[in-house]
């Protein structure tokens, strides 16, 4: 993903077509071995932690400054971690755990158009500057570890429902738990990978319509969108 162009199709969405209650959830059976390198990491995460999540927004967001249309659909967006090392079989597998309810985006025919310019939304349709490329605006989510986690490594699941007429997409992909941020920085530093998490951007400057005001060190380049 990150030698990639944001919003490029890279496999790894997968949809589940056809029969989601039958067909895999993950799309590669699980490997650590393989599918994790010194250039692509695995993910580490510390109890408490607020994770944040990007995605290519693919014009699907409802927001009146660019697009006529408050209907724009959004039904379900889940977080889940797999109790246990194996992969999950289906969509309604029973070792899947949900971790957070990231709600849905204001959607509807007969809404306040100016709740649609309104950002943070919750859901899918995140993306204060949908309007600047459509396509592939960046969008954002955030879960939280829950401090019940058992440290360890976890297979979590993102799962999107688009609409109720469209099966649901899924991605996979497994992540090192550690019970303290101490613990996590520690792991970071030893394989040579940023202390800085994505959240804390959140914590030390405004944020105002996706724009960064005032922040405490100017000097630092601080990534928006």
């Amino acid at each position: 993903m990150r030698f990639g162009k944001f919003g490029n199709s890279r496999g790894f969405t997968h949809r589940l077509d056809n029969h989601p209650e039958e067909t895999a959830l993950c799309k590669h059976p699980r490997n650590d071995d393989t599918e994790y390198t010194d250039l692509t990491p695995m993910a580490a995460y510390y109890l408490g932690q607020k994770v944040v999540l990007t995605h290519p927004t693919n014009n699907h967001v409802a927001d009146v400054r660019c697009k006529n249309n408050t209907n724009i659909v959004d039904t379900e967006n889940l977080i889940f971690v797999v109790d246990g090392d194996e992969d999950p079989c289906c969509i309604n597998s029973t070792k899947l755990i949900v971790v957070e309810d990231m709600g849905i985006s204001p959607f509807g025919r007969n809404i306040d158009p100016v709740i649609t310019t309104t950002y943070p939304k919750p859901g899918f349709q995140n993306a204060p500057k949908y309007c600047e490329d459509e396509g592939n605006a960046m969008g954002t989510y955030n879960f939280t570890i829950p401090m019940d986690m058992k440290p360890g490594r976890h297979t979590f699941v993102w799962k999107w429902i688009r609409s109720p007429r469209v099966n649901p997409f899924t991605t996979c992909w497994e992540a090192d738990v550690f019970a303290t941020k101490a613990e996590r920085d520690a792991h970071y530093m030893a394989t040579g990978q940023t202390t800085v998490d994505l959240w804390d951007f959140y914590q030390i400057n405004t944020i105002v319509d996706g724009e960064i005001v005032d922040p405490i060190d100017p000097v630092d380049q601080i990534i928006s969108g």
